[in-house]
């Protein structure tokens, strides 16, 4: 870790100290998230005085879901990008034959 900085945040209520390289605001900004995530849980029912562990692993699985479908769906369009790109390279490779003198 090179420059380190400790950062206050509010997560359900509980205040944590997290000591890191990254940029404070964005600490800050994941911090906000992950609470929108338990305040959503919250909303749907569960108690947030009562559960806070179940909210924050719950939190986490939705959190990972994202993630997950994220990456694939960038996988997808790296596969797409990809396939265009040789298909691209394939028909440039023709033309240039087609109008290279024949031996």
């Amino acid at each position: 870790m090179s420059a380190s900085n400790v950062v206050k945040v509010n997560i359900l209520g509980q205040e944590y100290v997290i000591r890191t390289s990254a940029d404070p605001a964005y600490i800050k900004e994941v911090a906000a998230y992950m609470n929108e995530k338990m305040d959503e849980l919250i909303a749907s029912g569960i108690d947030a005085n009562s559960q806070q562990l179940k909210i924050a692993v719950l939190a986490g699985m939705n959190i990972t879901d994202e993630l997950f479908a994220q990456k694939e769906s960038q996988k997808k369009l790296i596969d797409t990008v990809e396939a265009k790109t040789i298909a691209i390279t394939e028909f440039v490779e023709n033309k240039i034959n087609e109008l290279e003198p024949k031996e």
